[in-house]
């Protein structure tokens, strides 16, 4: 047996804003500059990115991305100082939900063993 894990968090609603496929694309733009770049590297459209980052700043009522407005091809992304503090934070919290997660688990898999071996 192994365990699988997936976190994710909901806005009042129920709707996730924040999950993996969030953390990869944010880290998809600090490393590219590029939401648009951050995107396809996924996989996703840029339609369904721009969705993926509203969905996070409206959740969390801050802008986390910083558009660049000028130059010739007025493109461009970066993180918000307060995006690269959340990713920091999330990235802290996801690390030790795993861990407690894994703890619980070796405890229950150890139930189950001696379940197991009082069955036989």
């Amino acid at each position: 047996m192994e365990l699988s894990t997936k976190l994710y968090i909901l806005d009042e609603e129920g709707k996730k804003f924040m999950g993996a496929g969030v953390l990869w694309l944010l880290e998809g733009v600090e490393k590219t500059g590029s939401l648009l770049s951050a995107a396809r590297s996924m996989g996703l459209s840029y339609t369904k990115a721009r969705g993926m980052l509203d969905s996070l700043e409206e959740s969390l009522g801050r802008p986390v991305l910083d558009r660049k407005k000028g130059g010739a091809e007025r493109t461009g992304a970066s993180l918000t100082p307060f995006a690269k503090k959340f990713i920091s934070l999330y990235r802290e919290f996801q690390s030790e939900v795993k861990m407690e997660a894994e703890r619980k688990f070796e405890d229950f898999t150890a139930s189950v063993r001696l379940l197991m071996e009082d069955e036989k």
